[in-house]
């Protein structure tokens, strides 16, 4: 049995692929960059650091709903310049935002836990 090998996604095609396969197998992969094959089976994909990550905060108690409106848009402004192929938001579950965030026009894509490498946070 060959080894599970990675490469470069060469073109939206194979990126497609990717995004198929996942489907296939009950999950998400929305973004991959890299291909894993084994033999010539698609068995996963890797999305290394080809869209940006927003995490926000604002404190609870300082920030009304309006002044979060303006400075929402104001982000938005910035990451549609810095990103103009999108984003990802992270809202955690207990954030008074998340109840929001589809009317904010944002689309969940699965439940998940973030985690930071080499303690960067």
């Amino acid at each position: 049995m060959p080894l599970p090998k990675a490469r470069k996604i060469r073109t939206p095609e194979e990126q497609q692929l990717v995004i198929d396969a996942a489907i296939a197998d009950n999950h998400t992969m929305n973004y991959p960059t890299h291909i894993i094959e084994k033999g010539n089976e698609i068995v996963g994909g890797w999305c290394l650091g080809a869209i940006p990550l927003v995490m926000i905060w604002h404190k609870s108690n300082s920030i009304n709903a309006k002044e979060s409106l303006i400075l929402n848009n104001t982000f938005g402004t910035i990451m549609n310049d810095r990103s103009p192929n999108g984003y990802l938001i992270a809202c955690d579950n207990n954030s008074p935002y998340i109840g929001h965030m589809k009317k904010f026009g944002y689309q969940p894509i699965w439940e998940t836990n973030l985690f930071d490498s080499n303690e960067i946070i």
